[in-house]
C-alpha cells in the first residue's frame, strides 16, 4: 500500500495545509508512485488516491473558477470523502 500518500492525504485533512500546496505535492508524489508502490494497493486504495489525483486536478483557489472546478472547502469535502476507510496504519486486504 502506498502508506506514505495516504498519510500525506490524512495530515492534510488534519491541519491547516495550504490547498494549492496540498495539490501540487499531491500531483507530483501520485505520480511518482504510479508505477511503483501504487500498483501494490488494494481495489479501495487505488480508486481512493486515483479520486485523489482528479480532485487536485480541479482545484482553483480563483473566484472565477467554473463550476465544476473546488474551492478549499469543496476540496477538503471531497477529499476527505475519497479517503474514508483508507488508513495508512493499516496493511492491505
Amino acid at each position: 500500500m502506498s502508506q506514505d500518500l495516504v498519510a500525506f492525504v490524512h495530515e492534510f485533512l488534519g491541519n491547516p495545509y495550504d490547498c494549492s500546496e496540498f495539490c501540487d505535492d499531491y500531483i507530483r508524489r501520485w505520480k511518482e508512485e504510479r508505477g511503483g508502490t501504487l500498483t501494490h494497493d488494494d481495489a479501495r486504495t487505488s480508486e481512493a488516491l486515483s479520486t485523489i489525483f482528479c480532485l487536485a486536478d480541479l482545484f482553483n483557489p480563483c473566484e472565477d473558477r467554473e463550476d465544476y472546478e473546488l474551492d478549499e472547502q469543496g476540496l477538503r469535502l471531497k477529499v476527505s470523502e475519497a479517503i474514508r476507510g483508507c488508513r495508512p496504519d493499516l496493511p492491505p486486504d
